[in-house]
């Protein structure tokens, strides 16, 4: 086990001391489960798995809007918080707070059945979250059609640069695939779940910054949209390297 250093304590308290609750981040493109999109809202959409016994997988929310995707259609996702007032308008207005943590390792992932397994169709180092960058994700050219939305999911899970927190939300979606198609090897990264009893006191690494960040990184980028993480290629089980650290 790794202790911490002095260095990295100050820098994670001075973070979180600067980070608001409303500023925490959930996704708006896809819409997903519980936003103020939804029928069913909740106010804890935007909190960390666990925070007031909040449940993995999607915090335990009803479904929310469906949205329809082809097989190797490019998703722009999106980021939102409770500072901004109109969810529809992109990019949002300049200084709105947003709760970054310092960034982190951002996953992609699609479930087919529920929620009980999910796959890796993403990933984003260091900059990731941000709300005010378009984060795109290819739904992978060989993987099957999914045709029921409660089943069908599309996830953005988060491991946070300044603290030990794991975020995780979803959007129900409908996938039309390929015949025969399969979907990729790459599971998806859980930490800090204690209910799963996942490895704990795990941090990634970041870019240090609370305010906007630099957006996506252009090679992790050409990575996420050009096949790299669809059944057959080169992510195989093992994807990038997302900088988690166990304390």
């Amino acid at each position: 086990m790794k202790t911490p250093t002095l260095a990295f304590s100050a820098v994670v308290a001075a973070l979180t001391f600067l980070s608001s609750t409303s500023a925490h981040m959930a996704i708006s493109n896809p819409l997903a489960q519980a936003g103020p999109w939804s029928k069913n809202p909740e106010s804890t959409v935007h909190t960390w798995i666990g925070y007031e016994g909040k449940k993995f997988p999607c915090g335990g929310y009803k479904p929310g809007p469906v949205t329809k995707y082809k097989a190797g259609e490019i998703i722009p996702v999106r980021f939102w918080n409770f500072d901004i007032k109109d969810y529809k308008k992109f990019p949002p207005p300049k200084n709105v707070p947003q709760a970054r943590h310092g960034g982190g390792a951002c996953e992609f992932s699609l479930s087919y059945d529920g929620g009980k397994t999910w796959k890796v169709i993403g990933q984003y180092t260091k900059t990731c979250p941000d709300i005010y960058y378009e984060w795109p994700v290819q739904i992978p050219k060989n993987v099957p059609s999914c045709t029921d939305s409660n089943k069908c999911l599309f996830a953005f899970s988060w491991t946070a640069y300044s603290t030990d927190q794991f975020y995780h939300h979803c959007a129900n979606i409908l996938i039309e695939g390929v015949k025969g198609g399969k979907l990729p090897k790459l599971d998806m990264t859980i930490v800090d779940v204690s209910a799963r009893h996942e490895k704990m006191n795990t941090h990634a690494n970041g870019d240090k910054k609370e305010t906007k960040s630099t957006g996506p990184d252009r090679r992790e980028q050409q990575l996420n949209t050009n096949g790299y993480y669809a059944y057959g290629g080169g992510a195989g089980t093992h994807g990038i390297d997302l900088g988690l650290v166990v304390e």
